[in-house]
């Protein structure tokens, strides 16, 4: 996270997160949504629990937002269409929805998590691996495939881009290249399957900042084009 020599007294918001690393990032964050969304996300991280598997979820949303943000994307949070609130619309400035992005958090399964936590608190050291009687693969695979079945009927009435974005947490240990996998494989890959996937966008994080790639769907109906890129710019 970037850290800086700002404290709470006299910012907008205050103190919103524990962390001043985390705090400072999100104040980071919040150059590049709107002001409607900023409040949103302060109302989130002061209603969950500091040391909640949801509020890492809720940054990475905003982490998310303010990487399209910073690309020149004017983006709005959970916005409203028809029932649903995606993560983050894309809109033109008419305003048009353009596009759709949603979020997938890949973590590790809930066995190894429960070993890990179960080592932690007997002061045991935790150790991050990958296990092969797991495959992370084909669980990264319906990951995403529920992304794109959740939101296959709004993008058939819409007829928007639709992005499916994944973070890859540390200790799942997922990269680019399985994602890939997941999405071309030539008996089951999903682009093939889910035309109106335009795309899936992925990310992680690696000494503080984040590093995305984008794997454009070729048999995409709607084409959203996205930048690769690091967030904060290197």
């Amino acid at each position: 996270m970037m850290s800086g020599p700002h404290d709470s007294i006299g910012r907008k918001y205050g103190q919103i997160a524990g962390s001043r690393r985390i705090n400072d990032f999100i104040y980071f964050c919040f150059e590049y949504v709107s002001e409607e969304d900023q409040r949103i996300f302060v109302k989130k991280f002061r209603e969950q629990p500091h040391d909640s598997d949801q509020i890492m979820h809720t940054f990475r949303e905003l982490v998310l937002g303010a990487y399209l943000g910073s690309k020149g994307f004017r983006v709005r949070h959970d916005y409203a269409v028809d029932k649903k609130t995606p993560d983050w619309c894309i809109f033109d400035d008419k305003p048009t929805i353009i596009g759709i992005v949603e979020l997938t958090n890949f973590h590790i399964d809930r066995i190894t998590e429960t070993e890990i936590k179960r080592k932690i608190a007997e002061n045991l050291m935790a150790v991050f691996w990958r296990d092969g009687k797991k495959d992370n693969v084909e669980r990264l695979y319906h990951c995403i495939r529920q992304k794109a079945d959740a939101y296959h009927a709004l993008i058939d009435k819409l007829r928007t881009p639709y992005v499916i974005s994944v973070f890859g947490e540390f200790q799942a240990s997922i990269d680019f290249d399985e994602v890939r996998h997941c999405l071309f494989n030539e008996e089951i890959g999903l682009f093939e399957m889910y035309p109106d996937v335009s795309g899936v966008l992925y990310f992680q994080e690696e000494s503080g900042r984040y590093f995305f790639k984008y794997a454009p769907n070729p048999q995409a109906l709607h084409i959203l084009d996205l930048p690769d890129g690091v967030f904060p710019a290197l």
